[in-house]
């Protein structure tokens, strides 16, 4: 990584950080744009790494909100990232899991069983979560993203037929 991008990254997330007060859940347009120029620059092989770099730098009232805007700009610039900067995102911020995954499947539906397993591997106490939170968005793949999820997380089993109580048939596994 050039240094100098290094230091605008840098200066940029410390401003995120000093200046905002915004409420988690809500960036101002100005620091979704700050967000979208850092990560369209980044080098797309950079991006996992960037993407993580900036959720880890961020106040912890905005992660989850700065790790959702970085994972939507990731996929924006490159789509094939998504399984990768969710990765990273959510072991940056584990607690970010859910939304993270719910964006990131809404983008790239394709990828939605990855995206899943990469989330509930990064954050397996969340695993039941997660898949709630794909569900939320695609409710009729509910039952395919609870079946690769128990598969990658086999300890989340329980919780996951719990959450999909009332759907016997979807909880085999």
């Amino acid at each position: 990584m050039k240094k100098p991008n290094q230091f605008a990254l840098a200066a940029l997330l410390a401003g995120l950080t000093c200046v905002a007060t915004t409420p988690a859940q809500a960036l101002t347009e100005k620091e979704v744009s700050a967000i979208n120029k850092t990560i369209k620059e980044a080098p797309a092989a950079d991006l996992p790494v960037k993407a993580a770099e900036m959720v880890t730098q961020s106040a912890k009232k905005e992660k989850e909100a700065v790790a959702v805007a970085v994972v939507r700009a990731a996929i924006a610039k490159k789509p094939a990232s998504a399984v990768s900067v969710v990765s990273s995102v959510i072991k940056a911020a584990p607690s970010t899991a859910p939304a993270v995954a719910a964006a990131a499947a809404k983008l790239a539906p394709d990828q939605m069983e990855a995206i899943a397993v990469a989330a509930a591997l990064a954050a397996p106490e969340l695993a039941d979560k997660i898949v709630a939170a794909i569900a939320d968005v695609y409710p009729k793949a509910e039952e395919r993203v609870a079946k690769a999820v128990m598969l990658a997380v086999p300890q989340s089993q329980a919780k996951i037929r719990q959450r999909m109580s009332g759907r016997p048939e979807a909880s085999a596994g």
